[in-house]
């Protein structure tokens, strides 16, 4: 079986994280075929790469792609004919359907679609580019969020589950914190120069975690767990880790804007929701059996 996961996400490295969360995942599953992430390049290949190895990933220009707006174009696009060559059983769209609504009908595979907070607009799509619903037989919602055009739902995905996190002793070792010291961090993998905001927030003595760095240790939740503070935007990864790993009341979130998600409102209505089981292992679940 071949699996193909897309994402379009250009800030953050949160949506390559995602396409990484379900490869783990699906490794824990005993998945034996192909995964591969197709996607834009971002300035974390570094931290990334040792988790994804360049076999798996597929940089592809996408937001400067005319032919993926126009219908009679987006067949001959390079997208779509990376996404041919690779002939995926089954594709996986994170959030991003957009470069690949005229490029599906194209496409001899089944296609899921996951969806976090967006502003409603984003299911409903313009007069020239349309939502089409029926273009995917299985509709995620991967926090608590309702919409007509989503038909299922799955604990938020995150990279790590609790026996991934590294012990307190591990962590005063890697980051030469004494023992008695205050363990305190402060975790960013969004815009260049965000982390100065955070870092004014979290004071003085925490230590960054900046996956910007090609050093930052990768996935960072593995390391916070043991942590007394940490200082993080309320990103979708950051946040939902945070909850599922037990620190998030020794987290102070902060809200950074977005145009398609809400961080604000994620803290307001999500703080205080401790997900049961990790998405990403659901997913993979429902993916082994056949669907």
């Amino acid at each position: 079986m071949k699996i193909a996961f897309f994402t379009a996400g250009s800030v953050g490295a949160g949506h390559r994280v995602r396409g990484l969360a379900i490869a783990r995942a699906l490794t824990r599953a005993g998945f034996r075929g192909s995964y591969r992430t197709f996607g834009p390049a971002r300035p974390f290949e570094a931290a990334l790469s040792g988790l994804y190895g360049e076999e798996r990933t597929e940089i592809v220009e996408i937001q400067n792609d005319p032919a993926l707006r126009d219908p009679k174009l987006a067949a001959s696009s390079e997208l779509a004919e990376r996404l041919r060559a690779f002939d995926p059983d089954l594709l996986i769209v994170d959030l991003f359907w957009g470069p690949l609504r005229w490029v599906l009908p194209h496409l001899a595979c089944e296609a899921w679609l996951l969806v976090r907070l967006c502003p409603p607009i984003w299911l409903q799509g313009r007069s020239d580019l349309p939502f089409a619903p029926e273009q995917y037989r299985r509709r995620f919602a991967i926090e608590p969020i309702e919409h007509a055009h989503l038909n299922e739902s799955l604990e938020p995905i995150v990279i790590a589950n609790p026996e991934d996190c590294r012990p307190e002793s591990e962590v005063r070792a890697r980051f030469g914190v004494a023992e008695g010291e205050p363990l305190a961090f402060v975790v960013h993998a969004g815009e260049r120069g965000e982390i100065a905001e955070l870092e004014r927030a979290a004071g003085p003595r925490a230590i960054a975690l900046d996956l910007h760095q090609s050093d930052a240790p990768f996935p960072a939740a593995e390391w916070l767990s043991a942590a007394d503070r940490v200082t993080s935007a309320a990103g979708y990864n950051s946040f939902w880790e945070a909850q599922s790993l037990g620190y998030s009341e020794r987290t102070t979130f902060l809200s950074f804007p977005r145009s398609i998600d809400d961080q604000a409102r994620r803290i307001a209505e999500f703080r205080g929701i401790r997900p049961r089981t990790n998405g990403a292992d659901s997913l993979a679940a429902k993916i082994l059996a056949g669907g």
